[in-house]
């Protein structure tokens, strides 16, 4: 189908450029070794709770056949990216020039230059029409890592303090196994549609070598996780660490109470470390959560159960464009579900928006249906997009808002069962 592209020709002026392009789904097969790339503020920039702000970066250079995501867990001690901007759209196959970051404050202060804002993962693979996927290829790797120096920022005593580090950039090998965690509200709180807030949880401890990522398609009625944080300096991947809070971004004005599940957090494996003796500890602990969804046009909540889960991704997924489906005029700072083109998605799949393929107006957080949820083994829908505007503007039907990576998943039901025999025994340890 063809779609109109709205993005920013010239960002310091923030002048837009429209057109129109073919849109389709794509297959792709990753490869088993990603890298990731520092986020360095090339501008000092005063932040504001809950406004979005775009950060000039020092630039970053990537290959072709390459994709990007934000990495997960809080990098700057006054909020997160969600989304990075090269200096025009670009395909998967073309080379790419990183410039800005969209940074999402979470309380009010100043990013200095030099500051580390995050880090964006960068996955190469191969693409080809969605009816090649047999004759994909894994691509080859070719990477560019540097040692820089900037500043990692964290809270202390309820100061920000900065430190002045070498840092270093470097590559990892994917295991494609990960588990999922539960994040459980731990306090009930009002929330106002729009207004992010970083909200308490029952604890969640990540084993080290890890790389966490919330599980896409909103599994709260009233909105989202988009990160996750814990307490004190950043950590590195190799160390495990104890997550406290979520970064919830509402759709809607209400109240998450104690008890809600508020999202889903994926594990990603990227070293065999002790996976074992951790994936031994995650089966034996079920948990029970209240289910906040939408039927027919009203917000249910219903208690339920949930059972330790772990799976394996494949390498091979699809891309499939998000095409809204409705005009709609947005404030800057505005959070709005969009009508879009419905996303269908097979069983056995999991879901991953992608950045930088983003609309000028601002970018997709998340994906969302009006449906009950329903279960990774069954057919699912999308019919919304959750889009956070960067800027006051107009989305218009037929505009390619984003795009999303579909992965097949295999769940690892061995282990799960082998447990469930002989949980008493375990527990009585």
């Amino acid at each position: 189908m063809k779609a109109r592209t709205v993005y920013w020709g010239d960002k310091d002026k923030m002048e837009v450029v429209e057109g129109f392009t073919e849109v389709h789904s794509a297959s792709f097969k990753s490869a088993g070794k990603a890298y990731w790339k520092l986020m360095i503020a090339s501008q000092e920039v005063k932040v504001k709770k809950g406004r979005i702000a775009l950060i000039k970066i020092e630039d970053i250079y990537l290959p072709p056949k390459t994709a990007v995501s934000p990495l997960s867990i809080m990098r700057h001690a006054l909020g997160t990216v969600i989304d990075v901007y090269g200096e025009r759209l670009y395909r998967i196959e073309e080379d790419k020039k990183i410039v800005y970051a969209a940074f999402l404050p979470t309380e009010n202060g100043i990013v200095e230059v030099g500051d580390l804002i995050g880090v964006v993962k960068v996955y190469p693979m191969n693409v080809a029409p969605a009816d090649f996927v047999g004759s994909i290829a894994e691509p080859d790797v070719n990477v560019s890592l540097k040692e820089v120096v900037g500043n990692i920022t964290y809270r202390k005593n309820g100061e920000v303090v900065r430190e002045r580090l070498k840092l270093r950039e470097y590559w990892y090998r994917r295991w494609n196994v990960a588990e999922w965690y539960p994040l459980i509200a731990k306090e009930s709180l009002d929330v106002k549609k729009g207004e992010p807030v970083l909200l308490r949880v029952e604890n969640v401890e990540l084993p080290e070598n890890t790389i966490p990522v919330p599980l896409s398609i909103m599994r709260h009625a009233l909105g989202t996780v988009i990160d996750v944080a814990h307490a004190g300096k950043p950590r590195m991947v190799e160390e495990r660490k104890l997550i406290t809070h979520a970064l919830f971004i509402p759709a809607f004005n209400g109240k998450v109470d104690e008890g809600d599940l508020v999202g889903v957090l994926n594990a990603y494996y990227i070293s065999t470390g002790e996976r074992a003796s951790r994936l031994l500890q995650h089966l034996i602990r079920s948990v029970e959560a209240n289910q906040v969804y939408w039927k027919d046009g009203k917000v249910v909540k219903k208690r339920i159960k949930i059972s330790p889960f772990s799976f394996k991704r494949s390498s091979i997924g699809k891309f499939e464009p998000i095409v809204a489906a409705e005009s709609k005029d947005l404030e800057e700072g505005e959070v709005e579900l969009i009508r879009i083109t419905d996303l269908e998605f097979p069983s056995g799949t999991i879901v991953q928006p992608l950045t930088a393929f983003n609309h000028a107006v601002g970018s997709v957080l998340d994906l969302a249906s009006f449906e009950p949820p329903k279960p990774v083994e069954e057919d699912r829908r999308a019919s919304h997009a959750l889009l956070l505007a960067v800027k006051r503007g107009r989305v218009e039907k037929g505009d390619l808002l984003g795009a999303v990576a579909v992965y097949n998943v295999s769940v690892l039901r061995e282990p799960e069962f082998f447990i469930s025999r002989y949980r008493e025994l375990f527990v009585k340890q």
